[in-house]
């Protein structure tokens, strides 16, 4: 597993990176991705037909909300632009919500902003660790982007002609963590 360091500015300190407990519901070993919805072809990915797709690399900070930096981390997985090209949303699709495998956790997007985002599978050079969102964590590269829109354990992307905000849990359950 990489080793990723942390700095907290505040406390001038470097340790670990502590990563959230994995849910019992995920399974890495049964994992796979569906794009469904408002599409023309749904999608069921499986980790080679994922690897078959056009990979990129990019170096990103991470800025947790509970108050810790992860510093340079270079992501490599598929841009979701790939993606979505593939299941052709519908001419009324404007959002997707993705989902966890978790099936607790989920995190709504504008169609357009999602598509700048990446599907991760490796962390600093190694396949992605469960531990770190492993097999495939969403990866938002536009600057800006709040700490829980990085959905670990991807396992559905949904498209919509709306948007899904009663089924977006992942700002309620990210801050639920420092209250």
């Amino acid at each position: 597993m990489p080793t990723v360091l942390v700095g907290d500015d505040r406390l001038g300190r470097v340790t670990e990176l502590e990563p959230h407990p994995v849910p019992a519901a995920v399974d890495p070993d049964g994992w796979s991705l569906d794009v469904s919805g408002a599409v023309d072809r749904p999608l069921r990915l499986d980790r080679s037909d994922l690897a078959s797709l056009p990979a990129e690399t990019f170096e990103e900070d991470f800025e947790c909300v509970e108050g810790w930096i992860a510093a340079g981390l270079t992501w490599r997985g598929v841009r979701v632009a790939a993606l979505l090209e593939r299941a052709g949303p519908t001419a009324g699709a404007s959002h997707a919500l993705v989902r966890a495998m978790d099936g607790e956790y989920a995190c709504s997007f504008p169609l357009e902003r999602l598509a700048t985002a990446v599907l991760a599978t490796e962390l600093d050079g190694e396949a992605l660790p469960v531990e770190h969102g492993g097999p495939a964590r969403l990866v938002p590269t536009e600057s800006g982007a709040d700490c829980w829109e990085q959905i670990k354990w991807v396992a559905e992307i949904e498209i919509r002609e709306s948007v899904p905000a009663e089924a977006d849990t992942a700002k309620e359950i990210a801050l639920s963590r420092v209250e």
